[in-house]
């Protein structure tokens, strides 16, 4: 008997002690919250100041960036192409448009907003250094090995004059060696500008399922581009064949002059881009110049793409004023 009341003694302080053991457990969880209730909530003050500063960014760029919305209608006057738009570089004027809101895949001209990002986040003496992911980018490209190091000044001309794939990425992991960091300035970017049918999905322009823009998106981010970085026509507008010597860090590099035959035949173009993968067809981008004045021609989906160039071309010498 005296056995079994100290088993049932035992028995009571050990669930004595288990219920008193949980008390203080659950009284500590009150306290201090439990690991869920501990992660940290977003400071709802800090959002809304972001929110306010992008908003007043917004209004900036529209005041100083926003194209005018005058464009004639000329039923005289038709490109093959999908999509194009001829734009006063000066005041931003609409000159000529064809649907022009239609979103479509941009190929390469996406690049005008690779060249401005990098621009604007990385100093043209930097050297970058070329990743396995960067070199095994399919043509256009500039021939990178990995583990070079190549200056974006070099980057930036093979980017812009023959469209070389590897440079667009190589730049794109030359902010905090991060490409996730890159593609996330382009979107703030397009943001900005209220670029509304454009998402850019990648640096390149290669193809990508929701990877979109339009011909008068990409009109305004050149508009932008020449605004705010005009030294930006050194590189689309560069003719010469560039090079670049071997050393120690690097391979030797040459190509022999500016990808468009637009560009390399007309002396009134100052900067062009061009586009092509399957799905896009050919895109472009043209700069041309006529006694100091510059307007930009851009189109998109064409399957002439040499003789739409020369139509918008010689439209916006007519009717540059």
């Amino acid at each position: 008997m005296d056995s079994m009341k100290k088993k049932i003694l035992i028995g009571v302080v050990f669930v004595a002690a288990v219920f008193l053991l949980t008390s203080i457990l659950s009284f500590g969880n009150k306290k201090s919250g439990s690991p869920a209730s501990q992660v940290k909530k977003p400071d709802t003050k800090i959002a809304a100041k972001k929110a306010a500063d992008e908003k007043k960014k917004i209004e900036e760029y529209q005041q100083k960036y926003s194209l005018k919305e005058t464009a004639p209608t000329f039923n005289d006057f038709m490109i093959q192409a999908k999509s194009g738009i001829v734009v006063d570089a000066e005041t931003g004027e609409v000159l000529y448009e064809k649907e022009v809101h239609q979103a479509l895949s941009p190929a390469s001209i996406t690049k005008i907003m690779t060249g401005t990002i990098a621009l604007e986040n990385i100093d043209v003496n930097k050297k970058l250094k070329v990743s396995k992911h960067a070199c095994e980018m399919e043509a256009f490209n500039m021939s990178t090995r990995e583990g070079e190091l190549l200056k974006t000044e070099d980057l930036l001309h093979g980017l812009m004059m023959i469209s070389a794939n590897d440079a667009a990425e190589i730049l794109a992991e030359g902010i905090d060696d991060n490409r996730q960091t890159f593609i996330d300035k382009m979107a703030e970017k397009i943001r900005l500008l209220e670029l509304k049918e454009t998402t850019f999905k990648n640096p390149s322009g290669l193809d990508e399922p929701g990877h979109v823009s339009s011909s008068y998106d990409i009109a305004k981010m050149t508009y932008y581009a020449l605004k705010a970085h005009p030294e930006i026509l050194k590189y689309m507008g560069d003719k010469q064949e560039h090079s670049i010597a071997k050393t120690d860090e690097n391979e030797a590099h040459y190509w022999p002059g500016h990808v468009s035959l637009t560009m390399r035949t007309y002396p009134e173009m100052i900067g062009a881009k061009t586009g092509f993968t399957d799905e896009a067809r050919n895109t472009f981008i043209g700069v041309a110049q006529k006694q100091g004045k510059k307007f930009i021609f851009v189109f998109m989906g064409s399957d002439r793409g040499n003789e739409d160039a020369r139509a918008l071309l010689n439209f916006g010498l007519t009717h540059i004023k």
